[in-house]
Protein backbone atom coordinates (compact mmCIF):
# COMPACT_ATOMS: atom_id res chain seq x y z
CA UNK A 1 0.00 0.00 0.00
CA UNK A 2 2.92 2.28 1.32
CA UNK A 3 4.63 2.00 -2.75
CA UNK A 4 1.13 2.98 -4.36
CA UNK A 5 1.24 6.20 -2.81
CA UNK A 6 5.17 6.44 -3.05
CA UNK A 7 4.07 6.34 -7.04
CA UNK A 8 1.33 8.07 -7.14
CA UNK A 9 2.94 10.99 -5.31
CA UNK A 10 6.13 10.75 -7.71
CA UNK A 11 3.39 10.83 -10.68
CA UNK A 12 1.57 14.02 -8.97
CA UNK A 13 4.94 15.71 -8.53
CA UNK A 14 5.98 14.67 -12.57
CA UNK A 15 2.92 16.11 -13.64
CA UNK A 16 3.40 19.21 -11.73
CA UNK A 17 6.90 19.83 -13.54
CA UNK A 18 5.50 19.09 -16.83
CA UNK A 19 2.39 21.34 -16.10
CA UNK A 20 5.08 24.18 -14.83
CA UNK A 21 7.30 23.43 -18.50
CA UNK A 22 4.13 24.13 -20.46
CA UNK A 23 3.03 26.75 -19.03
CA UNK A 24 6.17 28.85 -19.55
CA UNK A 25 5.93 29.12 -23.51
CA UNK A 26 6.31 32.69 -23.66
CA UNK A 27 9.59 32.11 -22.19
CA UNK A 28 10.74 29.77 -24.81
CA UNK A 29 8.57 31.80 -27.73
CA UNK A 30 11.14 34.96 -26.30
CA UNK A 31 14.45 32.70 -26.03
CA UNK A 32 13.76 31.42 -29.63
CA UNK A 33 13.49 35.34 -30.58
CA UNK A 34 16.42 36.35 -28.76
CA UNK A 35 18.19 33.10 -30.63
CA UNK A 36 16.99 34.70 -34.23
CA UNK A 37 18.39 38.05 -33.54
CA UNK A 38 21.94 36.59 -32.34
CA UNK A 39 22.45 34.77 -35.12
CA UNK A 40 21.57 37.12 -37.50
CA UNK A 41 23.62 39.47 -35.53
CA UNK A 42 26.76 37.01 -35.86
CA UNK A 43 25.72 36.16 -39.54
CA UNK A 44 26.09 40.02 -40.50
CA UNK A 45 28.93 40.71 -38.86
CA UNK A 46 30.53 37.88 -40.65
CA UNK A 47 29.77 38.77 -44.27
CA UNK A 48 32.12 39.36 -46.55
CA UNK A 49 32.55 43.06 -47.75
CA UNK A 50 31.57 43.97 -51.07
CA UNK A 51 35.59 44.08 -52.16
CA UNK A 52 35.63 40.28 -50.87
CA UNK A 53 33.06 39.36 -53.07
CA UNK A 54 34.09 40.82 -56.11
CA UNK A 55 37.50 39.18 -55.40
CA UNK A 56 35.02 35.77 -54.69
CA UNK A 57 33.10 35.96 -57.85
CA UNK A 58 36.26 37.20 -60.31
CA UNK A 59 38.33 34.21 -58.87
CA UNK A 60 35.86 31.75 -58.98
CA UNK A 61 35.00 32.24 -62.68
CA UNK A 62 38.46 32.13 -63.85
CA UNK A 63 38.91 29.01 -61.59
CA UNK A 64 36.06 27.02 -62.57
CA UNK A 65 37.38 27.81 -66.35
CA UNK A 66 41.16 26.52 -65.57
CA UNK A 67 39.76 23.41 -63.40
CA UNK A 68 37.51 22.82 -66.49
CA UNK A 69 40.28 22.80 -68.62
CA UNK A 70 42.85 20.76 -66.55
CA UNK A 71 39.80 18.05 -67.19
CA UNK A 72 37.84 17.62 -63.93
CA UNK A 73 34.63 17.41 -64.23
CA UNK A 74 31.47 18.35 -61.60
CA UNK A 75 30.33 14.71 -60.92
CA UNK A 76 29.12 12.24 -58.38
CA UNK A 77 32.15 10.08 -58.14
CA UNK A 78 34.59 13.14 -59.43
CA UNK A 79 33.18 15.77 -57.05
CA UNK A 80 35.73 15.50 -54.50
CA UNK A 81 38.64 15.94 -56.58
CA UNK A 82 36.68 19.05 -58.64
CA UNK A 83 36.13 20.62 -55.53
CA UNK A 84 39.38 20.25 -54.01
CA UNK A 85 40.90 22.01 -57.10
CA UNK A 86 38.69 24.53 -57.37
CA UNK A 87 39.55 25.46 -53.50
CA UNK A 88 43.44 25.62 -54.01
CA UNK A 89 42.48 27.25 -57.25
CA UNK A 90 40.78 29.93 -55.07
CA UNK A 91 43.07 30.21 -52.40
CA UNK A 92 45.47 31.02 -54.44
CA UNK A 93 43.95 33.50 -56.82
CA UNK A 94 42.15 35.35 -53.78
CA UNK A 95 45.55 35.61 -52.21
CA UNK A 96 47.19 37.20 -55.25
CA UNK A 97 44.20 39.63 -55.67
CA UNK A 98 44.53 40.77 -51.80
CA UNK A 99 48.19 41.51 -52.57
CA UNK A 100 47.76 43.18 -55.76
CA UNK A 101 44.59 45.64 -54.38
CA UNK A 102 46.97 46.37 -51.44
CA UNK A 103 50.04 47.17 -54.11
CA UNK A 104 47.74 49.93 -55.66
Amino acid sequence: MCRVREMKSTNNKEAQIAYKMGNSWKQQIIAICIGILLTMLLVWVTMPNEGERLINRKCFKECKYKVENKGYRMSLLSSPAYIDAIEECHKRCAASSVIRGREQ
